[in-house]
């Protein structure tokens, strides 16, 4: 065979499960198929990825593919089949969570109101429970009947025992009269619903009172109607980076920066291990410098991990060898930190850092040159409190976003069929 410049090549066809490598010399000879690929029969072209849903059970040089697990990560050219898509490395997990629209209204006194004399229809079993309204409409419902009672044993009952029992109910009524100051036992009942409506604020005020700050309420608010009810006003707003922070966010923003961040670097359904060449690299310019890693692996997943030198800088991950892999995953963690400035009249909390993006394309396994843009945001959040003469509380996290090109970083079939680099490399760019 004549290849394009002019070099001759004597090309054997390899047997099922290998393939005709010319790299090394003028007469091919035979190679395995590496793992998530197969070749079914002789002849000298390539092997090719095993389809989607099927895998070379961690295997090479395989002339069929098999059908994966139920539930499996089971990509285009999977080396593995039995990789649970339930997997942590394959779950993207971020720990910035949006607030609550705040209520229409925030006035406690109509929040109130409508909590306790506010019957919607339909109504579910719950909010009838806990409506004061129905309740006072219970106590009042009875009172009627004791009333209808009461006058039907003045007027048309001769039975003398009865109208003892009359008396005596109408001296109780009488002693828990608030309204007509114990002359009228009418106003008894009107006073038990009076209580009722009392019991039922007091224990709603509680309660609500009881539900902030928001950050510390993890419970529905079983109290209400509406069980989501929220005990805050919420407003939002960016930051400049060329405006800086105020006096009493300082302390905060400075434990953000002070935090050490540890990133992991996670390659699923693939063949590459520790035992490989693998180097992690800070790209400096002209120049790199070798950034010390661990290396774990697990059932066809690769795990590196490495504490990072600054909160900017560009990583690049190498390894040799041509083995595929079927998804990229990329995480940070750091250790919280707790600081109080009674100068400020502030409590800083920064939150432990345990983020995870996963990385995988249907029908497509990561090139041989991808790269990760990952934008890191400072997400500071106050509470001020409800008394003068507290702390306010500032709680801060950091939050990634990643942003890559699809074409660039997953190839399907098509162009796996002209990869020549022994190699890959993943850059990351935070």
């Amino acid at each position: 065979m004549l290849d394009s410049q002019g070099d001759i090549s004597i090309i054997f066809p390899a047997a099922p499960g290998s393939y005709a490598d010319t790299s090394w010399g003028t007469v091919s000879w035979a190679l395995d198929c590496i793992g998530g690929t197969f070749n079914p029969q002789l002849s000298i072209g390539p092997c090719v990825l095993c389809p989607q849903g099927n895998s070379t059970n961690g295997l090479t040089g395989q002339s069929i593919c098999v059908s994966c697990e139920v539930d499996a990560f089971c990509p285009t050219g999977a080396a593995f089949g039995n990789i649970s898509t339930s997997s942590s490395i394959l779950t993207s997990a971020g720990q910035a969570l949006a607030y609550p629209v705040s209520p229409q209204s925030v006035r406690f006194d109509n929040i109130l109101m409508q909590n306790m004399f506010y019957l919607r229809s339909p109504m579910s079993g719950h909010c009838v429970l806990v409506s004061a309204f129905f309740w006072a409409l219970i106590v009042i419902a009875l009172g009627i009947v004791i009333v209808f009672v009461m006058i039907t044993l003045k007027y048309y009952v001769r039975n003398t025992q009865l109208k003892v029992t009359r008396k005596r109910v109408t001296r109780l009524l009488k002693q828990t009269d608030f309204i007509g100051e114990g002359e009228l036992w009418m106003g008894g009942i009107a006073t038990i619903s009076i209580a009722i409506l009392a019991t039922f604020a007091y224990i709603f005020s509680s309660a609500y009172f009881q539900r902030y700050p928001i950050e510390r309420v993890n419970s529905p608010a079983n109290f209400a109607c509406d069980t989501t009810l929220t005990n805050a006003q919420f407003s939002s707003g960016l930051m400049s980076l060329t405006v800086s922070p105020n006096d009493d966010q300082v302390p905060m923003f400075n434990l953000l920066n002070a935090q050490q961040l540890t990133v992991h670097l996670d390659l699923t359904n693939t063949l590459f291990t520790c035992s490989d060449s693998v180097t992690l690299m800070q790209n400096r310019g002209a120049s790199q410098l070798l950034i010390p890693s661990t290396c774990v692996e697990s059932n066809g997943s690769l795990s590196i991990s490495a504490v990072l030198p600054s909160h900017v800088v560009t990583l690049q991950l190498s390894l040799t060898g041509i083995e595929i892999i079927g998804g990229f995953g990329f995480g940070l963690t750091g250790p919280g930190a707790y600081q109080e400035e009674d100068t400020l009249d502030g409590i800083y909390t920064l939150a432990d850092l345990d983020l995870n993006q996963a990385f995988s394309v249907s029908g497509r396994i990561l090139s041989q040159q991808p790269s990760f843009a990952v934008q890191l945001s400072k997400l500071v959040n106050r509470t001020y409190p409800l008394d003068e003469n507290d702390a306010t509380e500032f709680s801060a996290i950091w939050t990634a976003y990643t942003s890559y090109d699809i074409n660039q970083n997953f190839i399907d079939e098509n162009d796996y069929k002209y990869v020549t680099s022994l190699g890959t490399t993943i850059t990351i760019g935070i």
